[in-house]
């Protein structure tokens, strides 16, 4: 009897396992384009004053500055509450650094040139919009701005402008995440009590030790150094939430001055201190509905920590890992 229920629990792991195979197979399979893309090297950033003095340039300054002042133009702070679209005093340019120009920190380099592209968490081809969007409901905490609005047209119009000379489908060097060790996450759980070390050594003079950052006097002036929890930052939803998007976005930009060339946390460092600032002790709003991500198991983020799996893995180990067992290189799937 012993015998057989460990071969029935053999044969439930190595059908999860044979599932969850299909991750990196099938969304590869599942973003391919049908066609290889040309790799864009040494990208910079068009030069402002190249900007023309017209209707397309209007919209092109005030897509940038929607993007750096967030909370000045459609926050929950602003005076005319129609345009109170966000839902936290955050900006764009929290994440997406220097106006969504600084490489390897999300940047919008290739944003446009990339999109309609198909969409893991929802499972479906989505439109730049649709994307923008998502950053608004997660990132942003807030509510979808209308497509046919001046502030979405403002922010694709200067994606569009960045993304200038880009052919279509193009990666461009830097528009993505620098990654943490792979090696790292797949062998051990983040410690959070190891990040708690580094983010008071490393992150608590700006972003404070209640995580609060330090917020500007007066209405819709936003942060000088945003929260990293608590009430008015992202939400559950959000992908900074995630361990893994958080560590790798966290390694080539944090703190300030780091650069994927130049890095002032170790891969250790950033995947523990992820975990910290992102444990479940710390306050922060809540994505409704947030189990609707990821409809399909077999694309599902190996670091989504919300159910369903199909790998036979805890919550606790989707949140924190080790990967190993939940992320299979598409090799061993074939």
């Amino acid at each position: 009897m012993k015998r057989n229920l460990m071969l029935r629990m053999a044969l439930i792991v190595s059908c999860a396992s044979g599932l969850f195979a299909l991750y990196t197979a099938d969304l590869n399979t599942r973003v391919d384009q049908g066609f290889k893309p040309v790799v864009v090297k040494d990208w910079q950033a068009p030069d402002e004053k190249t900007i023309p003095n017209n209707q397309f340039g209007d919209d092109v300054r005030y897509g940038k500055a929607l993007v750096q002042e967030t909370y000045k133009y459609i926050g929950p702070e602003v005076a005319d509450k129609k345009m109170r679209y966000a839902g936290n005093n955050l900006a764009c340019n929290s994440c997406h650094l220097d106006a969504g120009t600084k490489k390897y920190s999300a940047g919008f380099m290739g944003v446009f040139a990339n999109f309609p592209q198909y969409s893991p968490r929802e499972n479906a081809v989505g439109t730049i919009e649709e994307r923008i969007n998502g950053c608004m409901a997660r990132s942003m905490n807030g509510k979808s701005l209308p497509e046919s609005s001046k502030e979405m047209k403002a922010i694709v119009t200067y994606m569009y402008w960045l993304a200038q000379g880009v052919p279509i489908g193009a990666k461009v060097e830097g528009s993505s995440l620098t990654k943490v060790d792979r090696k790292i996450i797949m062998s051990r759980a983040a410690d959070p009590v190891a990040g708690e070390k580094v983010y008071k050594e490393m992150c608590a003079s700006c972003h404070g030790d209640n995580g609060a950052g330090v917020k500007r006097e007066g209405k819709a002036m936003g942060y000088e150094f945003p929260p990293l929890w608590g009430k008015d930052t992202y939400n559950t939803g959000a992908g900074m939430f995630r361990l893994i998007k958080a560590a790798d976005w966290i390694v080539a930009n944090m703190p300030l001055g780091a650069t994927s060339d130049a890095k002032i946390l170790s891969d250790d460092q950033a995947y523990d201190v992820a975990a910290y600032i992102n444990n479940y002790d710390k306050e922060r709003p809540i994505k409704a509905n947030k189990d609707k991500d990821f409809p399909d198991l077999k694309v599902k983020a190996a670091d989504s920590d919300i159910g369903p799996y199909d790998d036979n893995k805890t919550r606790f180990q989707h949140k924190f890992g080790p990967y190993k067992g939940i992320i299979i290189p598409a090799k061993k799937a074939e």
